[in-house]
């Protein structure tokens, strides 16, 4: 898989694609979170003066995925909607266009903390999940640091957005979206991308991996 970096866990192969998605070949899922839809048009509502189309962008870079792995499963780790969408709104439109798109693609969301009060507003041909999802030998959870973490189930998370920092030869840090390697679970880095991100730091044995618009690559860690 071109740009792909692979993981063997507990019998399974996940490939790390550089659109910040996990994809499961032998589920044909692919695995994505915090993609945060309505976070700009929220902060445009109050007063900042935000550029528009990052929703518009995040939707394409999916349904692209969902076309070029056949995917039959989309699995949406958490902070799926910034906020709720009033269901007359432009924004709710324009998700339920795109959903109804991917066709029988199954569009499976566990909720996160921004998912709250999303009852209230637009909910789409979604199936929305409360706290966990366990499909062995996975958990799917939003925030995996708030819950059990058995060493028996390993997780797929999201809420962290982590990135790392790249030094140049000026010493200028870049700061790059990772997947978190732990050992109780794999933290994927925020697939909107205006979402933001929280400069992490790894526990000793833990590994990261750089993305790249072009590849996911190996991080070393102390």
């Amino acid at each position: 898989m071109n740009g792909a970096a692979e993981l063997r866990i507990l019998g399974e192969t996940l490939w790390l694609h550089p659109e910040r998605a996990v994809i499961w070949p032998r589920h044909s899922a692919i695995i994505v979170a915090d993609t945060h839809f309505g976070k700009s048009s929220a902060l445009a509502r109050h007063g900042l003066a935000i550029p528009a189309g990052s929703d518009g962008r995040d939707r394409a870079r999916l349904s692209r995925l969902v076309s070029e792995f056949s995917a039959s499963r989309l699995i949406i780790l958490g902070d799926f909607l910034h906020e709720p969408l009033p269901l007359q709104s432009r924004e709710a439109a324009e998700m339920q266009t795109w959903s109804e798109s991917l066709g029988d693609t199954k569009i499976q969301v566990i909720a996160g903390n921004h998912d709250r009060g999303v009852s209230t507003g637009w909910r789409g041909y979604i199936e929305w999940i409360t706290n966990e999802h366990r499909e062995p030998p996975f958990r799917f959870i939003h925030n995996d640091s708030k819950h059990s973490t058995r060493r028996a189930v390993f997780s797929l998370s999201g809420h962290v957005h982590p990135v790392i920092a790249l030094r140049g030869l000026r010493k200028r840090a870049s700061r790059v979206p990772a997947f978190w390697l732990r050992k109780q679970g794999l933290i994927l880095p925020s697939f909107g991308l205006f979402t933001g991100g929280h400069l992490i730091t790894p526990a000793k044995g833990d590994r990261l991996f750089a993305v790249s618009p072009e590849q996911v690559v190996p991080f070393p860690t102390r």
